[in-house]
């Protein structure tokens, strides 16, 4: 191996270096898990019976399916439609607040896709070197443990600031007089979307630890 002027070795990466890929692949873990959540709809399919949904809205649970993947279809990336629930009126308000989540969770599926790319450009470059990796690691379960402890003991706090974080008005209080669709989306729906989306990112924090254990075994082996 070849060094430089400065004494650093010539085909080695630099940490400045290794902490930037390493935050891309954090970010793409992150969106990653979110994305995933957005569209893994068997999760509330069980709760409209598990939290008795259809019982509170006083639909069916056919309605409250099908309602739900209307605004599943709405927060897609490449959908560019209008909102239109098929049982639910919708004040006003509640369209602003639902175009205000949907510009939201566009920029994360944008995001995933960018990190994405450039996930596998660096695979493919042989960017990803163990202490990138470990660095992503460390980064995917620390977050998620942080914001794990705070959603379990804070979970009200939490919920009401990050809408206030995200969004710069209070249209998200919605008002079961002229938005009945919250009534399907109770509060403990989120959260169980919280846990899997912390679950998800501990998950790939795990095999980028994993991945770089074994980068680190092979290198040792081929010394």
């Amino acid at each position: 191996m070849a060094y430089s002027r400065s004494g650093r070795r010539s085909g080695g990466t630099s940490l400045g270096g290794d902490f930037l890929r390493a935050a891309v692949i954090a970010l793409f873990i992150i969106s990653l898990a979110v994305v995933f959540v957005l569209f893994f709809r068997p999760l509330y399919y069980l709760d409209i019976s598990f939290l008795r949904l259809d019982a509170a809205s006083g639909k069916d649970a056919a309605s409250v399916r099908r309602n739900y993947d209307a605004m599943c279809d709405y927060l897609a990336l490449w959908n560019r439609g209008p909102l239109i629930l098929p049982d639910f009126p919708m004040s006003e308000h509640g369209r602003i607040h639902f175009a205000d989540c949907k510009r939201i969770f566009d920029a994360v599926q944008i995001l995933f896709v960018v990190t994405g790319i450039l996930c596998i450009i660096g695979a493919v470059r042989r960017k990803h070197g163990t202490r990138c990796l470990r660095i992503a690691g460390i980064l995917a379960i620390v977050i998620p443990a942080v914001l794990g402890v705070i959603a379990f003991y804070r979970w009200d706090a939490l919920f009401e600031n990050f809408h206030a974080i995200l969004f710069r008005n209070d249209y998200w209080l919605f008002d079961p007089q002229k938005d009945p669709v919250i009534l399907i989306l109770p509060d403990r729906f989120f959260f169980q979307c919280v846990v899997v989306i912390l679950a998800v990112i501990v998950a790939g924090g795990i095999i980028c630890l994993v991945l770089a254990h074994r980068k680190a075994l092979g290198r040792r082996r081929r010394r």
